[in-house]
């Protein structure tokens, strides 16, 4: 496996080829406003990829006055031991994440963007780097 940040091009091999998945093929999202106070993220993973626990962070970037991470709790993952990480906490296949805006922002009728950062690998050998994704919510 390659460590995190080293730049590699994830839609194909160091060894020529293609052989992995670009990052949003093999880590796909979408996200779900359930109500006016808390949005789901869902996550499909590509068989032989995983998502570490422990790489996930989302916040608020805008707007500013509310911007900040949000707590969320993660379903139970997988143990697995890592060549670069050690032992860590995977999701294989898919995951939902909810998210509890805070009451400013339930409130507020402004857009949201969030900033949701997460990182995975490939069973095979490739470790992308840590991603960030703006999400906007439109309201």
């Amino acid at each position: 496996m390659l460590p995190a940040g080293l730049d590699a091009q994830p839609g194909s091999s160091l060894f020529g080829g293609s052989r992995f998945l670009p990052v949003d093929q093999a880590f796909s999202y979408y996200t779900s406003l359930d109500s006016d106070s808390q949005i789901s993220i869902h996550w499909t993973i590509a068989p032989g990829y995983y998502l570490y626990a422990d790489k996930f962070s989302v916040s608020v970037s805008s707007p500013e006055s509310d911007s900040g991470e949000l707590a969320f709790e993660l379903p139970a993952g997988v143990a697995h031991h890592d060549e670069y990480f050690g032992d860590v906490t995977v999701f294989y296949d898919s995951l939902r994440i909810s998210l509890q805006l805070p009451q400013t922002l339930t409130a507020s009728t402004e857009d949201i963007v969030l900033q949701l950062d997460y990182q995975g690998c490939a069973e095979a050998g490739l470790c992308y780097p840590p991603e960030s994704r703006e999400i906007p919510i439109y309201r």
